[in-house]
């Protein structure tokens, strides 16, 4: 284990190592599993009667968004969840940019799966809807305000948007059956009952859509109104002990401007208490270089939030990512570190929190060192990880479940009207880590903790001379070094061999 620093604060990078005749004891791929193709019509009909009469071609997907193991659940068991269904980038007849959505109608599915060997079955599944039954759609809810939504042939108007719409990134589930869930548009906490009912709605202040249908609750902080269209919350943890729900912003606030907010490599959680429907905490996120990252990013408008996992009310699993790559950290929440109600949610505070690093904000140093970011996983150590993985679940001390969100994955053929699927399946991937998580809450989880390896055996003379025959080099990417031992050591990708 080697201590390094990354941007500010003092990362850990747990390198697997090879014992004298054993298998390296990780990071290790166990296990892919993927979602077998089915027409997209199949299963919101299920979830919601003729909600689709047609849907073009487009199979199922989109549903890597998030992914959630329920305490105790059977092996194999998980909720996923998908985002606003299957749009395509659009030009308006005025020559502006636009959202083409492909099935107005569509409305965010919570998936009940069952993985088992390389196949992915459908329990169940649930459309989110109002009280009325109603499907809530992914559309954009605010006219100024949201990205613009259009047709597939550039037409927009106010039908395409919906204040009831959700672009669903984040989901748990709690034990009397309801779910919480986190949207990327206004950017919103909801409540849903067990059917997928929406009954309550958290959203900045200041935000300016009415429902009548559930109750919207106008607390989340009015700085949250500066997020960046389509980039608001991507990530939702719940406690063990379901007391405490963790909130993460996707990418930095456009703030003061945007041009601050594109260059920024600072976003922000927030912790809300479920039992007074409370935010009692805001954190801050500082992400690594782009090119730590990815060694193919160079722009910090690449860096994503995209999930998290609460050990404990303090320890933190926090994925950080671009479309290619990712890396797994630890974070510790400290009480001191609280910028709730802070001057860091001030229109007036210069320089804002989002000019870090290209400015140096007095005391975001201190916090930064506060919260004891440790790198647990690249996964660039994995070649065959897909790209846009977004949703993590741990299952045992060791053992981590990653889900890709292949964007419903289709071709649009303008002369047809219809879709071509692609080849990009959504995938489940299992994979052990190098070392065991911290503070891991096995009895609360309802977890079985892996057995303690056997100890290996003492080595023969042959291996002690084969052993004598390798080398060691260090690998370096960005501000991180990996020692890599053997008779021919190579860097993995991403890594330089440091001269």
């Amino acid at each position: 284990m080697k201590k390094i620093l990354g941007i500010g604060t003092a990362l850990v990078l747990l390198i697997s190592s090879l014992a004298v005749g054993a298998k390296a004891a990780g990071p290790e791929l166990i296990s892919t599993a993927k979602f077998d193709a089915v027409a997209l019509k199949e299963i919101s009909n299920k979830a919601i009667p003729g909600s689709l009469a047609d849907d073009f071609g487009v199979q199922l997907g989109g549903m890597g968004s998030d992914i959630f193991r329920t305490p105790g659940a059977k092996a194999g068991e998980y909720w996923v969840v998908t985002d606003r269904g299957p749009n395509v980038d659009t030009v308006l007849p005025t020559g502006g940019g636009a959202t083409g959505f492909m099935l107005p109608s569509f409305s965010p599915l919570i998936l009940s799966i069952k993985v088992e060997g390389d196949k992915v079955t459908i329990l169940d599944q649930i459309a989110i809807k109002t009280a009325a039954g109603q499907g809530v759609t992914g559309l954009p809810n605010l006219l100024g305000y949201d990205a613009i939504p259009s047709d597939l042939k550039g037409v927009t108007g106010n039908s395409l948007y919906n204040v009831n719409g959700l672009d669903v990134e984040g989901l748990v589930r709690t034990a009397n059956g309801n779910f919480w869930i986190v949207d990327e548009y206004a950017p919103s906490l909801a409540l849903l009952d067990s059917k997928g009912v929406l009954l309550e709605r958290w959203v900045p202040e200041g935000w300016t859509g009415t429902s009548t249908s559930y109750v919207v609750n106008k607390t989340i902080p009015k700085i949250y109104l500066k997020r960046k269209a389509n980039r608001g919350f991507e990530a939702l943890a719940i406690t063990p002990d379901e007391s405490t729900l963790f909130i993460g912003l996707q990418s930095p606030l456009l703030n003061p401007t945007k041009t601050e907010g594109d260059a920024s490599q600072m976003t922000r959680i927030l912790r809300f208490d479920i039992a007074t429907k409370k935010f009692t905490g805001e954190f801050i996120f500082p992400f690594e270089a782009p090119s730590v990252v990815d060694p193919r990013s160079t722009k910090a408008s690449d860096l994503k939030l995209s999930a998290l996992v609460a050990l404990d009310k303090e320890t933190l699993l926090v994925q950080e990512r671009t479309d290619l790559s990712f890396l797994l950290s630890t974070i510790k929440i400290k009480e001191s570190a609280n910028i709730l109600n802070s001057k860091w949610g001030l229109d007036a505070t210069t320089p804002a929190l989002e000019t870090w690093p290209v400015q140096k904000p007095e005391g975001v140093t201190e916090l930064i060192t506060q919260m004891e970011k440790k790198v647990i996983f690249d996964s660039l150590i994995i070649p065959s990880m897909p790209g846009k993985i977004e949703g993590v679940a741990v299952l045992d001390d060791r053992t981590v479940a990653f889900i890709n969100d292949n964007d419903f994955n289709f071709s649009y053929d303008k002369t047809t009207g219809r879709a071509i699927p692609g080849a990009v399946a959504t995938q489940i991937l299992t994979v052990k880590l190098a070392a065991a998580l911290p503070n891991f809450p096995e009895k609360v989880l309802g977890l079985v903790k892996a057995p303690a390896p056997a100890p290996a055996p003492a080595p023969s003379e042959s291996a002690k001379t084969a052993s004598a025959a390798k080398k060691s080099i260090s690998c370096i990417k960005g501000s991180m070094t990996k020692k890599v031992t053997g008779t021919a050591p190579k860097c993995p990708t991403g890594y330089k061999k440091k001269s």
